[in-house]
């Protein structure tokens, strides 16, 4: 059994690649949510989760848009500019703090509905 896990993962490492982050991303989100989920119930641990994690990225990759490499660079290798280093990271910090801004109102809004029912 260990054989056949090892030939399948070694047998193209963009698969396994992307297995491994998959199943990264599964259990370090997937810990915090059923933590949450267990203390605070299914909706309300699936939104703070979310409010937490896209909070999360919207920090660190904001602090990687501001203090990206950088240095003197080789004259003869050819790379990427200063701007182009950022270009995914802004995008990145676009995404998440527009997901971030969503959950915080989703959260706003379960709360008016908890206190309207209360």
């Amino acid at each position: 059994m260990r054989e056949f896990f090892r030939e399948l993962l070694s047998a193209n490492l963009f698969i396994t690649g992307i297995i491994l982050t998959l199943a990264a991303f599964a259990i370090f989100y997937g810990s915090i949510y059923l933590l949450l989920y267990t203390n605070t119930g299914r909706r309300l641990g699936l939104l703070l989760a979310g409010a937490g994690i896209f909070g999360w990225l919207t920090i660190s990759s904001m602090l990687f848009v501001i203090y990206a490499p950088r240095g003197p660079r080789p004259a003869d290798i050819e790379g990427l500019n200063a701007f182009e280093i950022r270009i995914i990271p802004i995008a990145y910090l676009v995404v998440s703090a527009a997901l971030f801004a969503g959950f915080l109102v989703a959260l706003k809004q379960y709360e008016e509905l908890a206190e309207g029912t209360a």
